[in-house]
């Protein structure tokens, strides 16, 4: 199978998260069965109503082996120079939306599923693609907890294909989101008479900021193995565009926290919790995303360093699906493509980098369920 030609179609579906990517999800299972893969389709409705599909393949017989663990949505794609959704070659260069995060990294998988003939695997191959990673996530919890051939399966380890430049990834952090809502009374601005949400959201937020900046420095919460070594406080704030003369009615903002392995974030939480109330805020307390924590001493770890060629194994600031197949599997995020080019506007991913990408997750899959099916 060629890769580039595979990246091209599923390139040319926009799945931005907003929308639905049901249409590239059908074209993802007509490329898993053109390799010969069983195929599921599972289907969810995210929280406005729109139809998710997340793709689950499998090839082989029996249990165990190695998944192969992609997602199928993307940013949206604004200010391009070219269409973000049609596959545009630049000399080795490779421009589209999700082109590097991570249609390019979905579409090496699936060629490296067909490299094999179903009796030379010893033990099966999985090439799974969910919905909403770019943003909580739920497509891997719906697959994890709904899919037949995923519960069925007993798999191991996998490979969660994010643009690393084929460099190994043992960890990474995790996700927690405080949604925080204050809310006012309208009125012109000139009289006096409203109540303006913001002036309850600020000093609540000021009081975050704080917060954030005691975390820095506090031990119990720093990571000296990532890069920054502390789970940053983003703080978006919105009150919805509220026109200048009118008292803002609704003031709302989301804080987004990045655990690190083996940290407890319960006595943060209760922290923004009796912030909010001193505040006048409602807060929405919420689920946390566990970091992904894999021993390097792990089989799927030292056999990605010696197949990619790499020295050692790193660790990455942002999070992956492995948020949640973490919680079975013995993981490591490795991809083609470089991170960099996630989410920017041009983004690309070069030729050379599909084509070794395709040729790692082969010899991947060949080492766990051919060579030494464990």
């Amino acid at each position: 199978m060629d890769v580039v030609e595979i990246t091209a179609d599923l390139v040319s579906y926009n799945s931005a998260s907003q929308f639905s990517n049901t249409p590239v999800s059908r074209a993802i299972a007509r490329w898993l069965r053109k390799a010969g893969m069983s195929v599921e389709l599972l289907n969810y409705v995210d929280p406005a109503g729109t139809q998710k599909t997340n793709v689950i393949g499998k090839k082989g017989d029996g249990t165990g082996g190695i998944a192969l663990l992609g997602h199928s949505d993307v940013v949206p794609a604004e200010g391009w120079a070219s269409d973000p959704f049609k596959l545009t070659a630049r000399k080795d260069r490779l421009y589209g939306r999700g082109s590097a995060d991570m249609k390019g990294s979905v579409a090496c998988m699936i060629a490296a599923a067909n490299a094999f003939a179903v009796n030379e695997l010893k033990t099966p191959v999985y090439v799974i693609v969910t919905a909403d990673e770019e943003t909580d996530c739920s497509g891997a919890k719906a697959v994890a907890s709904k899919s037949k051939i995923f519960k069925a399966s007993d798999i191991r380890y996998g490979i969660v294909g994010e643009p690393t430049l084929l460099d190994v990834v043992y960890a990474h952090k995790g996700s927690l989101k405080f949604d925080a809502t204050a809310r006012g009374k309208a009125a012109h601005s000139s009289t006096g008479k409203g109540e303006n949400a913001n002036h309850r959201l600020i000093p609540f937020l000021n009081d975050v900021v704080k917060l954030d900046g005691k975390l820095q420095t506090d031990s119990r919460y720093r990571n000296e193995a990532f890069d920054p070594p502390h789970g940053t406080l983003n703080i978006v704030f919105s009150d919805g565009d509220t026109a200048a003369n009118v008292t803002a009615p609704v003031s709302r903002a989301t804080i987004n926290c990045r655990p690190m392995p083996d940290q407890n974030w319960k006595p943060i939480i209760n922290r923004m919790v009796r912030l909010a109330d001193k505040h006048g805020v409602q807060i929405q307390v919420p689920k946390v995303l566990d970091p992904l924590s894999t021993s390097t001493d792990s089989p799927i770890v030292r056999e990605a360093l010696q197949i990619a060629g790499k020295r050692k194994p790193r660790t990455v600031s942002y999070g992956t699906d492995g948020m949640v197949f973490g919680k079975t599997m013995e993981l490591v995020v490795m991809g083609p493509g470089n991170i960099q080019q996630a989410h920017t506007v041009d983004e690309w991913i070069s030729r050379d980098q599909l084509l070794k990408g395709s040729d790692v997750f082969t010899k991947m899959v060949h080492r766990f369920c051919v060579e030494n099916p464990v």
